[in-house]
């Protein structure tokens, strides 16, 4: 989402994290600077309404924002994010820092995550890979410069999907400790180099390129369902995250289109085609 820091925008990350400088205080440019002491004064004013955007990938709350936001939504304070990498196998990103928060999303090993603002136990922030928001253990996170990220590979995304069969399913997972169905899809598709987003709707929306009622299936399809999406193993065939009778026993599975149409109700709403 952030284009590529300028000169200034180094120059402040280098001097918030100084030999001495806390890691609980953030980088933020508070505004109004004069122009003197600011290199952004006078860079982010808004000219009209604020365009309504996806809270899921909008890195903003009441009190601060990214910096690519500046000029674009309103926020207190415009903060220049910190690149952090997951030290851990996986870890949980959550939708708040406190104790009852739920899980939205999950990082794996090497993934980056932009922090913006680091409070108690936790880091909020935003996935780098696809913008996702949420809040992070902080113990969980390494330095980026000594934490390799996740080897890309030419690899075909249902051989992907293939070898996480019998994973169980897990609300926000992304295949640590357990996966659900848009999770899968994206795993599977960005360990093969292929960016997807993160829920359903999100892929249902942009993921490669929407199929005619005329053009025939094939292995790799996306095939979309009321909150629901899997990936055609052929053209009968699906392997998905699912959830199971009631939520419950759920896994990544292998079964005929026809009997997930049978479940879902009004059948398949979607196709698209990554590959």
């Amino acid at each position: 989402m952030s284009a590529p820091c300028s000169d200034a925008e180094q120059a402040l990350i280098g001097a918030a994290f100084a030999p001495g400088t806390a890691l609980n205080e953030p980088t933020v440019l508070n505004e109004p600077l004069s122009s003197g002491s600011n290199p952004y004064s006078g860079q982010y004013t808004l000219s009209g309404p604020a365009k309504v955007r996806d809270p899921r990938v909008t890195p903003i709350r009441g009190d601060l924002a990214d910096i690519a936001l500046a000029g674009k939504l309103f926020a207190p304070h415009y903060v220049v994010p910190m690149e952090r990498a997951v030290a851990v196998p996986f870890s949980a990103l959550m939708d708040s820092g406190r104790s009852d928060a739920g899980q939205t999303s999950e990082l794996l090993r090497g993934e980056r995550f932009m922090v913006l603002d680091i409070a108690g136990q936790h880091a909020w922030g935003y996935c780098a890979h696809d913008c996702y928001n949420g809040y992070l253990a902080l113990d969980a996170l390494g330095d980026s410069a000594e934490i390799p990220a996740p080897a890309l590979a030419a690899a075909d995304p249902v051989a992907v999907a293939q070898g996480l069969l019998g994973m169980a399913y897990l609300w926000g997972g992304r295949g640590g400790a357990g996966i659900d169905c848009s999770g899968l899809v994206q795993t599977a598709f960005a360990r093969a180099g292929h960016k997807l987003a993160r829920d359903s709707d999100q892929q249902a929306a942009s993921a490669g390129r929407v199929l005619g009622d005329d053009e025939a299936p094939a292995r790799g399809d996306l095939v979309f369902f009321n909150g629901h999406v899997g990936i055609l193993l052929d053209v009968e065939t699906l392997i998905h995250a699912s959830q199971g009778a009631g939520g419950i026993g759920g896994a990544v599975v292998i079964e005929p289109v026809a009997d997930v149409v049978a479940r879902k109700e009004g059948g398949i709403t979607l196709r698209r085609r990554v590959l």
